[in-house]
């Protein structure tokens, strides 16, 4: 195996690990505010814990960035290395993010309609939010759309860093461009500056509850403004990729004690960065993000190797897009009928198995979809540039006669 393809297998196998502290994370927020003293204690237990060192296991905002960074990674070096056309990109990526998408949104409407907005007694205002709307039409609309501005609650609460990703991948052969073009701190500086501006202009938004500017405070999680500001995410993992011979060499040439300073400083900047920019009152969401794109170690190769983390990695995407369905369906179904904390821990192992039934029969099947349509649309699109071309000759020829 070359090195190259090697650490792709890594970072598939990190974005499966932080799929699990999404998850781990989802779970512990059901316990807040439990009636039973027992759950509401372990839930302040858990917030105990986020100031240490555990925190990596429940981080789950960190692991929607690390999501980003790892999404420019692996865009880079399908267009560097496939060498596809613009059509046949976009036929690819639409097809590969929407199909496993489309199911899952269609699994929430349904639940959404069968619960009919029910409340679950007893649970917080978090958990009770989800599913609590009426199934509309024009909310079905918004969804199937899917790259607009809208409430992304409705049936699936994990499916809004979908729509940033939509977003950005349709966007991201202009970042490639960038990236292959220009030093990588002149390639970043754009996208560096685009996120502060969004974060000036959606500060005093969030805290004044205002909308400047007509979008910074509009939109929920799916505002364009945090799409302009995870650009920067999708573009330091393209500079990665473009640079990784390069990094990898320097990173084997570093002695051990650097490798392990580096190792601690990005699970510092992983873990406890957010937290650090509450001290100056940087506490939405925007500047909390900053220090998790800032944290790369490519030192845990091994680990995220092995044959469970790879399996992880292959099931990450409907790992995260699908344990919402089941957690709110377990909810809603047998909530008060068994104790919850064997609930939870039967919810955490469904949504494996729920994953794994919709990795073999929906991903997989949404991935040879997607070479499918990404041929049919480079065939199309060389086709067209053949009829174009003839025309032109025409064109030309017509004119030199009649000249």
């Amino acid at each position: 195996m070359s090195r190259s393809s090697s650490r792709i297998h890594a970072f598939d196998s990190l974005r499966g690990l932080a799929a699990c502290s999404v998850i781990i994370g989802h779970l512990f927020m059901v316990m807040r505010g439990q009636q039973d003293a027992i759950y509401d204690r372990f839930f302040h237990w858990t917030r105990i814990a986020k100031q240490t060192p555990v925190d990596v296991l429940f981080q789950g905002h960190a692991a929607v960035v690390l999501f980003f960074v790892l999404s420019g990674f692996v865009l880079y070096l399908l267009l560097a290395r496939a060498k596809l056309s613009m059509p046949a990109y976009v036929a690819k990526r639409v097809v590969r993010l929407y199909v496993p998408y489309l199911a899952a949104i269609v699994l929430g409407i349904i639940g959404a309609y069968a619960v009919s907005g029910d409340t679950l007694d007893g649970f917080n205002s978090w958990i009770n939010k989800f599913w609590s709307w009426p199934v509309t039409w024009p909310s079905i609309g918004e969804h199937l759309l899917f790259i607009g501005q809208f409430n992304a609650d409705r049936y699936d609460f994990t499916i809004w860093t979908l729509v940033h990703e939509m977003r950005i991948s349709l966007v991201f052969p202009l970042i490639l461009l960038m990236v292959r073009r220009m030093r990588w701190w002149a390639a970043l500086m754009p996208f560096v500056v685009a996120s502060a501006t969004m974060v000036v202009l959606r500060q005093p938004a969030v805290r004044e509850s205002m909308n400047i500017a007509g979008f910074a405070a509009h939109g929920g999680l799916t505002a364009y403004v945090l799409t302009v500001h995870y650009m920067l995410a999708f573009a330091i993992g393209a500079s990665l990729a473009h640079h990784r011979e390069s990094l990898f060499a320097a990173y084997g040439r570093l002695p051990g004690r650097t490798r392990i300073l580096l190792g601690v400083l990005t699970f510092t900047l992983y873990v406890y960065g957010g937290k650090a920019l509450h001290i100056i009152g940087l506490a939405t969401m925007m500047p909390y993000d900053w220090p998790m794109m800032a944290a790369a170690e490519p030192g845990f190769r091994r680990v995220l190797e092995t044959s469970p983390c790879q399996y992880l990695g292959r099931i990450s995407y409907s790992l995260y897009l699908f344990h919402p369905i089941v957690l709110l369906a377990m909810l809603h179904g047998f909530a008060g009928r068994m104790p919850l904390g064997w609930l939870l821990i039967l919810t955490f192992v469904l949504c494996f198995v729920v994953s794994d039934l919709a990795y073999r029969t929906i991903e997989q099947p949404a991935v040879q979809l997607s070479r499918v349509a990404a041929d049919r649309a480079g065939r199309a699109y060389q086709a067209l540039r053949r009829r174009m071309r003839r025309a032109e000759i025409r064109r030309y020829g017509m004119t030199g006669r009649m000249g």
